[in-house]
């Protein structure tokens, strides 16, 4: 007979569920090793949170691209773009070349939680990854985050690195710096008050501020009605003076984001004093249809590149300066 111990919950609630590093076991396929559908965090009511960890062979800690998927924060996953805007498949195997271990995470979607959900699980992915570094081989100094459209808004949101407790949130482990080296976004939605009156005329995507509109549903109410809520949930309101060096690739002709919106986070940006590059695709709509992918993804892994090698080059010479000492 086994007699089973009565469970015994703490007072202060179950603590958020979270995979140990330590734990997980790698496989193999074509000199990558791939941890997936690690669990990174579990917010009570909702289902786990997911990641999936490529690292390529390479001596030393690596540095870490952050994959963050679109979707109009109504769908979207960490596995599959929607209508054919999976590009992240091809910036994947370039990163991979050239040495970045990349994380493709997935988030609660609006009709699951309004926002700030969506920048807490993000927030919290970046935690677990850094936690998890030492045991995985990824350099902790230098994570970077890459978004499109949706995502791009959570990936420059985080490249704000803002500490406002609010935006932080508790979800999975804290403690943690969320910090983020660089960012990317491509066609991000950066102020969500001013999208419908950015947008190109006569296309089907100008009712931004309407009820239903997809930024309606990721900050709960109408932009319409509540615009200084639609400003909060933006990243361009939270630009400060530890934001991380952004980079922004945006088509002219961007029916369902305004290029505009682009536009004015690099202004923004530079205003502040944060170092940044905007790249416009002339003719490209959404999700650089109409554009050359190609271009857009040497332009965006040379940003990294440059980005991430400069804090390596800073780091060693930090190193070889203590070690004098």
């Amino acid at each position: 007979m086994t007699i089973k111990m009565p469970l015994r919950v703490p007072i202060d609630g179950v603590p958020p569920a979270f995979v140990d590093p330590a734990v997980l076991t790698p496989v193999e396929a074509d000199g990558v090793r791939w941890w997936r559908d690690v669990e990174y965090a579990l917010v009570a009511g909702y289902r786990p949170l997911l990641l999936d960890l490529s690292i390529p062979d390479a001596h030393g800690p690596v540095p870490l691209v952050v994959l963050i998927h679109g979707g109009a924060w109504l769908g979207g996953t960490k596995n599959i773009q929607l209508g054919g805007l999976d590009d992240f498949g091809a910036v994947r195997v370039r990163l991979h070349e050239e040495g970045f271990a990349v994380a493709a995470v997935q988030y609660r979607l609006s009709g699951e939680a309004a926002f700030p959900a969506q920048l807490h699980d993000i927030k919290a992915a970046i935690r677990w990854l850094r936690t998890a570094a030492p045991a995985v081989g990824i350099d902790p100094g230098r994570i970077a985050s890459l978004g499109a459209s949706a995502g791009g808004h959570l990936a420059v949101f985080l490249g704000t690195n803002t500490t406002v407790p609010e935006l932080e949130g508790t979800v999975g482990l804290t403690g943690t710096s969320s910090a983020v080296t660089a960012s990317v976004g491509w066609y991000p939605p950066t102020r969500l008050d001013t999208m419908e009156a950015e947008s190109i005329p006569g296309t089907p995507f100008t009712a931004h501020s309407a009820a239903g509109s997809p930024e309606s549903r990721l900050i709960g109410h109408t932009v319409g009605e509540r615009p200084e809520l639609a400003r909060h949930a933006s990243p361009i309101a939270h630009i400060n003076d530890a934001t991380a060096p952004t980079l922004l690739v945006h088509g002219t002709l961007d029916q369902v984001v305004p290029h505009q919106q682009s536009i004015a986070y690099h202004g923004a940006l530079d205003e502040a004093g944060v170092p940044s590059k905007l790249e416009l695709v002339e003719g490209a709509d959404h999700g650089f249809f109409g554009g050359d992918i190609d271009a857009v993804i040497d332009t965006t892994v040379a940003f990294l590149l440059d980005q991430l090698a400069t804090v390596q080059a800073a780091s060693q010479a930090l190193k070889s300066a203590t070690d004098k000492a």
